[in-house]
């Protein structure tokens, strides 16, 4: 809801869906295009994700330089976000990498804190040309514990990565971005 506090929208939970989108070279595009018009289509960028927010049970944290951070309160709602918003980002210029993570975290003035953030933000990081959707270990099993029909022509890829900061090797899923569809069945264009 428009207006609404990350605590409001929140309530008592401290186990949220976290997405991070970022663009796929935007330093390029923006000095090949000047600021001026970057800037404006920064902004369409922008719109376009807030319009499609309103869809789902979401909550915009911020925006960090070309980059969405959005807590939802289950995976299944951050994946769909991720699959609409990579599909169409309010320019055909514009390509987006997304990273999914769900976790604990604590409320603090309107932002979320906590590991789960910083997982999130190097899960998205792990994107690829062709996996362009990644998605933590953790955020995978409750895409598989949901089983959404629309979700069952998906083609995800696992493996092992170090990440800055984490002890141990992790698995990172990432989604086959020839297998995402549009609810039509016509492919999304990339």
């Amino acid at each position: 809801m428009e207006g609404q506090t990350l605590q409001e929208w929140a309530g008592s939970s401290r186990q949220f869906a976290l997405v991070f989108t970022d663009i796929i070279e935007s330093t390029s595009l923006g000095n090949s295009l000047g600021d001026e018009r970057w800037i404006e289509l920064l902004l369409i960028h922008f719109e376009h994700a807030r319009t499609k927010m309103t869809e789902f049970d979401c909550h915009e944290i911020k925006i960090i330089g070309d980059s969405f951070m959005v807590v939802f309160r289950t995976v299944v709602d951050a994946l769909d976000f991720a699959l609409e918003f990579s599909g169409f980002t309010g320019d055909e210029r514009i390509k987006i990498r997304a990273g999914i993570h769900v976790g604990p975290a604590r409320i603090i003035e309107d932002d979320i804190f906590g590991a789960m953030v910083n997982y999130t933000k190097r899960v998205e990081s792990l994107a690829t040309h062709r996996f362009r959707i990644t998605l933590s270990d953790e955020a995978k099993n409750h895409v598989d514990y949901e089983k959404a029909a629309h979700h069952s022509g998906l083609e995800f890829r696992s493996r092992l990565v170090e990440l800055k900061g984490f002890a141990e090797p992790r698995k990172i899923w990432g989604i086959n971005r020839h297998s995402i569809k549009l609810p039509t069945g016509r492919l999304k264009s990339w």
